[in-house]
């Protein structure tokens, strides 16, 4: 996207009183890439100060972390993807490392960062032991938000050209979505006060597959305001919702899904973590 389109996008969560944005990306560590992050990031902090800035870029390294943060960024998603170091390496390339990603959380902690990770639940070779132990990791490195989702089959990725991978997972969709309920609802229950967000990939298991992240665990869902020709170039995995929606009719499906969840949605809310101001003893900002 270019600064135009991200400006227009920022007038339209201005006017539809969203009260955070969300800046996602790949694993790109380019200087290229890091310049023009901190540009977008300072262009909206500067445009719209109240609003909360959510930063999703994968790993990088603690010199930027700190400038993206003194740019206005307050909030950081990076999913650890498995406390287990095992299955993490089998499932990454070669030139990532898990020590690496989560040094990476330990910087974004050490530097003030409200900070989000998450796993995939019930990934190909992933025990209950497994997202036990990840349940453990969450509550002893005390994180404040959290970005979990179902594992969706991609049949262009390594473990979607597995016949016996895709036959395991057709036939066990309904069973691993409620392991993934499961999962969050537990979850908390051990931390109440965190965030947890209700994905888009869970309405791949069931048309209100939101829904019940809300009404089980969730207290976040985010509507998508990227524009309609770029949201099919992003395919993370099959059957994604909502690549035929423009910004407008997402906000008035997801407030639709939230109301009919018995909720109410909050509108100009940064949508702050509470356990981030609980356990570092400070004062959420005033409106």
């Amino acid at each position: 996207m270019s600064l135009e389109e991200i400006m227009d996008s920022l007038e339209f969560i201005d006017q539809a009183h969203y009260g955070s944005v969300v800046y996602q990306s790949g694993e790109v560590t380019t200087d290229t890439f890091k310049d023009y992050l901190l540009e977008i990031v300072l262009m909206t902090h500067k445009k719209y100060p109240k609003l909360g800035i959510t930063v999703s870029c994968g790993e990088q390294d603690y010199t930027f972390l700190k400038k993206l943060k003194q740019a206005g960024a307050t909030r950081y998603l990076l999913r650890i993807e498995s406390s287990n170091k095992k299955l993490y390496e089998k499932l990454h390339p070669n030139e990532m490392s898990w020590d690496n990603r989560y040094l990476c959380l330990k910087n974004l902690q050490k530097l003030g960062y409200q900070v989000g990770t998450g796993v995939m639940v019930r990934l190909p070779g992933q025990t209950i032991d497994d997202l036990i132990q990840d349940l453990r990791f969450f509550i002893d490195n005390k994180f404040d938000m959290f970005g979990i989702g179902p594992y969706v089959i991609h049949e262009n990725t390594p473990l979607g050209e597995d016949l016996a991978i895709q036959k395991w997972w057709q036939e066990n969709k309904d069973k691993n979505f409620n392991i993934f309920l499961n999962f969050l609802a537990i979850l908390r229950v051990l931390l109440p006060n965190v965030n947890i967000a209700a994905a888009t990939a869970c309405d791949v298991f069931d048309p209100l597959g939101r829904i019940k992240v809300l009404q089980i665990a969730g207290n976040i869902i985010m509507p998508s305001v990227t524009p309609q020709d770029y949201r099919n170039l992003y395919l993370l995995y099959q059957g994604k919702p909502c690549i035929d929606e423009d910004a407008d009719k997402c906000l008035n499906c997801i407030t639709n899904k939230i109301v009919y969840a018995g909720l109410k949605p909050m509108f100009d809310e940064l949508g702050d973590s509470p356990f981030y101001y609980e356990k570092s003893k400070t004062t959420p900002p005033q409106k």
